[in-house]
């Protein structure tokens, strides 16, 4: 260990005080960013989960043009060889196709004459196969009343009555209930008439009061037949085994279907509204994060001029017996430096325990929180290595380039005049 290093540890514990507050100071600045980025980082990760997860995939193929201007022609033709290829790709979890189309649905009250109907409402019917929709989505956990749709005679006579679940909002709206009954009034693909009749199995409720609101769900078998739309679907929704490989496999499978006549897209795409969204919260709690890291700076700053003012005379000593302004600028950065790292350390282990806490119990939201159409009930932070190496860095950094300014100064010390009694 050198002359200077010597000095610059003896000097930490001097003035034990000082340094307790420089190093408090720091650590505080620690805490703060830690807990701030692995919140926006649990908070933001579990609202992109949610939103992929419970309604539109992480990933979604369509025939080109389709997503500008959907249309209930443009289709994917043999979809389950295309979807047995993506789900071979690497990190693709699961994937389920659905067909989207419109219809009119009444509703008439019970005992009511043939005809005669007390209720209606325009709304998008998406055409699911239970059970792989429930292996890519869970679907069924957002069914709070009533039960999933099940295989029934409608998925092959156009005769039979067919299952059908409500959004919630739609199901109030047309005044029905699990057990009642409906008709659904919509256009073929072939220009023929589609209507039959349905019996709610189930109310349907995703978060999202307006996509409750418009939105119902028939089996696949039952779409493709009431639609004519036999072997065809509109979209391929995938799932992927974590976000951070959306990218990566959105151009895997990219390269798949381009030659197909298929366009692929990752949820920042389709989703746009809600990722710029995201990217706007995120954006203002960046500053708020430089703001708290300024705050923490400028104490330590002050500390460190204080220190620097109380040991005038130390330095002109040293200036006096030859010691060279670069190593009084290297001793004053070190010793800071030294404080910063042990900031580091005792932050990280509090920073720990409170992201644990976070991580486990998460925050109750009173009232909800209202995002991108979805409500948001329970927030929780989450522990990522940005949790610890960005604050280490911005405490790191900080104290080197925030010590400077009392260095150079100390380094500049005037031995005569600090020397001579007052």
């Amino acid at each position: 260990m050198s002359l200077i290093s010597k000095l610059a540890w003896r000097n930490i514990f001097r003035q034990k005080r000082r340094t307790i507050l420089t190093i408090l100071s720091m650590t505080g600045g620690f805490v703060l960013s830690s807990l701030a980025i692995g919140w926006m980082d649990g908070s933001y990760g579990g609202m992109i989960l949610f939103f992929t997860n419970h309604r539109t995939g992480q990933i979604q193929v369509h025939k080109d043009g389709y997503l500008n201007d959907p249309s209930i022609y443009d289709t994917i033709d043999d979809y389950m060889s295309v979807g047995e290829q993506i789900e071979a790709t690497d990190d693709v979890r699961a994937w389920a196709p659905r067909i989207y189309t419109g219809a009119l649905l009444a509703s008439r009250v019970q005992n009511s004459p043939p005809g005669i109907y007390a209720n209606s409402a325009a709304a998008s019917v998406v055409g699911i196969d239970p059970v792989m929709e429930q292996r890519a989505t869970d679907f069924s956990d957002q069914i709070t009343d009533g039960e999933m749709l099940t295989a029934s005679p409608a998925d092959s006579s156009l005769r039979a009555t067919g299952q059908i679940l409500l959004g919630r909002e739609l199901a109030i709206t047309l005044n029905v209930a699990v057990g009642d009954s409906l008709i659904l009034f919509s256009q073929a693909a072939d220009g023929s008439g589609a209507d039959r009749r349905y019996i709610v199995t189930g109310i349907v409720s995703t978060g999202n009061t307006e996509l409750d609101r418009a939105s119902c769900y028939i089996t696949m078998a039952d779409a493709q037949l009431l639609f004519a739309l036999e072997g065809r679907v509109h979209e391929l929704v995938v799932m992927t085994n974590s976000l951070s490989d959306v990218e990566r496999v959105t151009g895997e499978i990219s390269a798949m279907t381009d030659p197909l006549g298929l366009s692929t897209a990752p949820w920042k795409v389709f989703a746009k509204e809600f990722y710029n969204g995201m990217q706007a919260d995120e954006a203002s709690l960046k500053i708020m994060l430089a703001i708290i890291i300024a705050v923490a700076a400028l104490g330590v700053l002050n500390t460190i001029l204080m220190m620097v003012l109380e040991r005038r005379r130390e330095f002109g000593v040293m200036k006096a017996i030859g010691t060279r302004p670069k190593s009084i600028v290297k001793m004053i950065v070190l010793e800071a430096s030294i404080m910063g790292l042990v900031s580091v350390v005792l932050g990280s282990v509090i920073s720990t325990i409170g992201l644990m806490i976070l991580s486990k119990h998460g925050m109750i939201l009173d009232p909800p929180l209202d995002y991108g159409g979805f409500t948001f009930r329970e927030m929780v932070a989450s522990i990522t290595p940005g949790c610890y190496w960005i604050p280490a860095i911005c405490v790191m950094v900080t104290a080197s380039i925030v010590s400077l300014i009392p260095a150079v100064k100390a380094a500049h010390t005037d031995a005569a005049k600090s020397m001579r009694k007052v």
